[in-house]
């Protein structure tokens, strides 16, 4: 009962994570496309003509660190890639042993990450700190991150509880 319901709850995070991820990733291509765009335009007019983004750099900068969470998320449902000599050689049930505790290293690495993204969200509230050149509110940056980085564990927790040692390469 439990686990059925991680895993629900796992997919529809995995889902989330991978929608979030592309969507940034495209806003990124597209800022960084058009930037490049606007600069030939204003090197070509003499600086007389500036289209480019404002604070396009903050933001590219920023939800790189979300697409990297996303996309980690979402790869997880394959099993990690691994290349190791020995596990492969381990009986299947060895080689779900050694599965099951990378996820649970990563269950604990997702967990810490959102523990620290929790209190700099609350820090960064408190505050009322604000990004550099667009003036978002830091709080919000950080509730994403610490978002994501619950997702993880989710489905890291998930993948700790059901793996059978398959990997991702093999799959």
């Amino acid at each position: 009962m439990i686990v059925a319901t991680i895993r629900r709850v796992a997919h529809v995070m995995e889902r989330v994570s991978l929608l979030l991820g592309a969507l940034c990733l495209l806003y990124m291509v597209s800022v960084v496309g058009l930037n490049v765009l606007a600069r030939i335009v204003f090197d070509a007019t003499g600086t007389a003509l500036n289209l480019m983004i404002p604070g396009a750099i903050e933001q590219v900068s920023y939800l790189l660190g979300i697409v990297a969470m996303a996309g980690l998320t979402a790869s997880l449902s394959h099993g990690m890639i691994a290349v190791d000599f020995l596990v492969t050689r381990l009986p299947r049930g060895g080689q779900a042993l050694v599965a099951r505790f990378w996820f649970l290293v990563l269950l604990c690495l997702a967990l810490v990450l959102c523990w620290l993204f929790f209190h700099d969200m609350q820090a960064t509230y408190a505050r009322g700190e604000e990004s550099q050149d667009l003036r978002i509110p830091m709080f919000l940056i950080y509730g994403l991150a610490m978002l994501q980085s619950l997702a993880l564990a989710v489905v890291a927790l998930r993948e700790m509880l059901v793996s059978q040692g398959d990997h991702g390469e093999i799959a």
